[in-house]
């Protein structure tokens, strides 16, 4: 499969968009797979702001992010692989070196009902790890993948953030899940990295990983960050919150630890933040969905000021590679940060709440009922629609892979689609439970984000 001019960009390894209605409350199944001891809590002070330390689950192994890339599917050239665009004058530099085909390729995603998340193969559709994400039911359900794609940090409904690796030889030991059927007690799992609680945590959505900085001369991403965002105030394991204000939080990648801590005066009388998503400069974009005005709001990774966009129709959330950020609820569009301009697609599609997520070749993918539709970037016009026959659920959870294949997964289904952008087939893979997410399960977004920055 070639996507011409305006191809993916992968550094040597990565995985990752946002959930509608939010039945919160249904998440009351038992996580199969629980038992053993619990690990200590740590995380941060909410009481008093302060950071403090996140319960360290496994220690990380030496590994190099510089694998030669998989061809045995076939996905990539023998040449290496196109890239992204990345301006005149641009190509040539080692950031197109680092930003090569990917060594592997996995989506993680979130079983809501079952407190657990699946690590599959986007390229042979095998299930190769599934993992608690707390010590309690925590109803997981955004996923968010680092850029160099080894590790996966999830967020619970519920409260608190997980760090999980994706490969072997970056877990503590050998003891790790090997699949849905293999699901080790909560604090045994060797490839489990961390936990962090957040204690006055009643609803915990957004989740994204910030870049880091590129050590180009071993293609290493170094200093990455985790963006998470929570209210509190409403009835514990509800994922709802009832308070007047929110708060937004960055953890230390590698440890988990709360670095910095922020307290914004918006009314969290629903979900609070409900997604989450990074754009080139490292600054987190938060859509509000039920709160009303502002509709998105910007917190800044060097300052932790924030701004406001007005409202506008923000479930999922998305950065493009022109930097526009794209929400997905009823009529899809783009905000220009640059202009201060939203712009609506053109026309109207089956859409009530939906992640959505650009594939190489400039099209914007959105769940609809019983499919996806793809967008033009650039024109706003419709372009083709992938059904999957006998799906009567709406597709909400969408990411593109690091080979550009589109997947979309049903509202609380037990199973996801991988569809192929240029012949507009698709495979299934079932087995899930209560599947429910939004975010970049695959890390194609934040990917793009990093090799591909818009110009100026």
């Amino acid at each position: 499969m070639t996507f011409g001019a305006m191809a993916w960009a992968q550094t040597s390894l990565v995985l990752g968009a946002a959930a509608c209605g939010d039945d919160a409350s249904a998440q009351d199944a038992s996580a199969s797979g629980t038992g053993g001891s619990s690990p200590t809590t740590g995380g941060v002070d909410e009481t008093s702001g302060t950071a403090g330390t996140a319960t360290t689950l496994g220690t990380s192994a030496s590994a190099s992010t510089t694998a030669p890339a998989d061809t045995s599917a076939g996905e990539v050239e023998s040449s290496g692989g196109p890239i992204f665009d990345v301006g005149a004058g641009e190509t040539g530099t080692p950031m197109d070196e680092c930003c090569g085909p990917a060594a592997f390729s996995y989506i993680w995603i979130a079983n809501s009902t079952q407190g657990t998340v699946s690590k599959i193969n986007t390229r042979t559709l095998v299930e190769e790890g599934r993992y608690l994400t707390r010590d309690t039911l925590g109803s997981p359900s955004r996923t968010s993948v680092s850029v160099d794609g080894r590790a996966v940090a999830v967020a619970n409904r519920f409260g608190g953030v997980v760090k999980i690796w994706a490969n072997a030889e970056d877990c503590a030991g050998n003891n790790t899940s090997s699949g849905a059927a293999d699901i080790k007690p909560w604090g045994t799992d060797d490839c489990v990295a961390w936990y962090t609680p957040f204690a006055t945590a009643t609803s915990q959505r957004p989740v994204a990983w910030t870049t880091g900085t590129l050590d180009e001369t071993n293609c290493e991403w170094n200093e990455q960050k985790v963006w998470t965002a929570e209210g509190g105030g409403g009835t514990v394991n509800s994922g709802m919150c009832s308070d007047d204000v929110v708060r937004v939080h960055l953890l230390d990648g590698e440890t988990g630890v709360v670095e910095q801590s922020i307290e914004l005066n918006y009314p969290c009388t629903t979900f609070g933040f409900y997604g989450g998503a990074v754009d080139s400069n490292n600054d987190l974009w938060l859509t509000r969905l039920f709160e009303n005005s502002p509709g998105a709001i910007r917190v800044d990774f060097e300052t932790m000021e924030h701004d406001e966009a007005p409202p506008f129709y923000g479930y999922g959330i998305t950065v493009d590679h022109e930097g526009k950020i794209w929400g997905a609820t009823g009529v899809p569009g783009k905000w220009d940060p640059a202009t201060s301009m939203w712009t609506t697609i053109a026309g109207s599609i089956n859409n009530y709440g939906v992640g959505l997520a650009e594939d190489p070749t400039g099209r914007m993918w959105v769940g609809i009922v019983g499919g996806i539709q793809a967008i033009d970037v650039a024109t706003m016009a419709l372009g083709p629609t992938v059904m999957f026959p006998g799906e009567a659920s709406q597709c909400k959870g969408i990411s593109v892979d690091l080979d550009g294949f589109i997947w979309a997964v049903p509202d609380s289904q037990d199973r996801a689609y991988k569809v192929d952008p240029e012949a507009l087939t698709y495979d299934m893979i079932g087995g899930l439970v209560g599947a429910y997410t939004y975010s970049d399960m695959t890390g194609g977004a934040i990917n793009s984000v990093a090799c591909n920055p818009p110009a100026g």
